[in-house]
Formats: structure tokens, C-alpha cells, sequence
């Protein structure tokens, strides 16, 4: 069996919500209105890339223009990054004539300012990408993209949308029956076990397994606030678990292009 475990971040905005009559979002409300927040995102990304560099993990991060203009892109220097939007637009959304090409442009180029380098892989804020966006990628560079999801089957092996190679996030059955998608966040939220993606991690036996979290979410809950410093650690060693149990079933942990690469060879 040849399975790859691409771990990838979106580093966005503290718990991002969508505002009526904007394009941009903002975050939820902690009696200070619904204005950015950046605080969670910026010391969950250092958690996590703590965590990640002990473990020896490669991981791809997303990244959103806005957000990475407030926390600055130190902690990102040298890894896989790519686009989230600039302000986490919902791109299903009504724009103006050629609004989502100026901001998914704006996007690469800030992240080719700060980090020095084009990036090649996007993620869709909400993971909704229309059908006139694979192109508008295209044309700004991006070659690989993880903003769909896919049912969980014994082979996930990226395929083309619109000429661009999706890596999807998979959907699928816990062993109680109930839906699991392979984000994170009911971990974080308490609703779920490491076990719970353990379970997933071991019907596939073939390609590649899209794992997401939100640099926010490994220090701040939507449902209770910021976390203590115990909460901090429990998240922390839940996530270190989740990952332990691919490693342990023998997944091999890669970016979104080395995996990509890999299994562009057997599809």
C-alpha cells in the first residue's frame, strides 16, 4: 500500500464568519464587535509548527493575505504555502466584472512579498470554489488545489478540475455510522477523538489523505472561546495522537505537490 498524508493549515482569521453586505469576513463576536481578530491564528500557527518540526511532518499551509499581513511570515519561512483568499471572500459570492481575479492576484502577490517566494497550491475560503475560478487560478500560477470534498474510497488519487490538480479533502462513515469530513474541528471543538480519524485512516489504501485544521482552532473553540492553557495542551497532544495514528498505519507525510507528484505516476 502507498498512502500519503498531506497535513495542510488554513491560517486565517480568528473564527472567520461571513458578514452580510461585505466580501470580506470578519471574526465571531467576543464583546468587541466582529471586526479581524488575528491573536488565536498567530500563536495556534506557532503550536503548530512547533509541533510539526518535532514530529518531522511536512505539511502545506494556506494561507490568508489579510492574516499574514497582521502576524507577519516568519513562522512560515521555508514550507509549502498557498493562497486562502485576502480576506476570506466567500468566492461564490456576487463580484464585481473582474473583482475575484485583482484578489486572488493580490493574494499571490502579497505571499511572494512577505515569503519570497510564487506560490503554486490555493484553498477556497468555506472550501467552495465555483466554476469560473479553476481558470482565474490558472492564469496567476497555481497549479494544485484542496478546496473540495470527495467520499472516502480504498484509492483517493488526485484527478484534474478545469485543468488544475485537485487533492480533495475526504468525506466519509465513522465506525458508529455518523459523517466525518477530515477537518479537524469537532476534535478541537471536544466532539471528537483521535481514534474517530484513526478509523478513516484505515479505509483508504491508496493515495492521498487530506487532513485540515485552522492555525486558530489549536487555541480558541467557536463554541466556548479562548481555550486555558490545559485546553491548549489537551488540543495539542489530541492532534499529536491523530497523526501518530497515520504514521503508525504506515502513512508517509508530504506536501501537497510531493504527494501530488507521486501519485500522478499510478493514476
Amino acid at each position: 500500500m502507498t498512502r500519503s498524508l498531506c497535513f495542510t493549515v488554513d491560517v486565517d482569521r480568528d473564527v472567520n464568519i461571513p458578514l452580510p453586505g461585505t466580501l470580506e469576513a470578519g471574526s465571531v463576536d467576543r464583546g468587541m464587535g466582529t471586526a479581524p481578530r488575528y491573536s488565536s491564528s498567530a500563536e495556534g500557527l506557532k503550536i503548530l509548527t512547533d509541533l510539526l518540526d518535532e514530529m518531522g511532518v511536512n505539511a502545506t499551509y494556506f494561507v490568508e493575505g489579510r492574516t499574514l499581513l497582521n502576524i507577519g511570515g516568519g513562522m512560515l519561512a521555508g514550507r509549502e504555502v498557498g493562497i486562502h483568499g485576502m480576506d476570506h471572500e466567500d468566492f461564490t459570492g456576487i463580484f464585481p466584472p473582474g473583482e475575484k481575479e485583482r484578489i486572488i492576484n493580490e493574494s499571490c502577490e502579497n505571499l511572494e512579498d512577505m515569503l519570497g517566494i510564487r506560490p503554486v497550491c490555493s484553498r477556497m475560503p468555506y472550501m467552495k470554489i465555483p466554476p469560473d475560478v479553476p481558470e482565474i487560478l490558472k492564469r496567476a500560477g497555481i497549479k494544485y488545489d484542496s478546496s473540495e470534498y470527495q467520499p472516502l474510497n480504498e484509492r483517493m488519487i488526485p484527478y484534474s478540475l478545469s485543468g488544475l490538480t485537485e487533492i480533495p479533502v475526504p468525506r466519509g462513515i465513522d465506525a458508529g455510522g455518523k459523517k466525518i469530513f477530515g477537518y479537524l474541528w469537532p476534535m478541537h471543538e471536544g466532539k471528537r477523538k483521535p481514534s474517530d480519524y484513526a478509523y478513516m485512516a484505515s479505509k483508504m489504501e491508496e493515495g492521498i489523505f487530506v487532513l485540515a485544521t485552522h492555525a486558530w482552532h489549536m487555541t480558541e473553540r467557536i463554541e466556548g472561546g479562548v481555550m486555558s492553557e490545559d485546553s491548549i495542551s489537551a488540543n495539542s497532544e489530541n492532534l499529536r495522537k491523530t497523526i501518530e495514528h497515520f504514521i503508525d498505519l504506515g502513512y508517509e507525510t508530504e506536501t501537497i505537490p510531493q504527494a501530488s507528484h507521486r501519485f500522478a505516476r499510478t493514476s
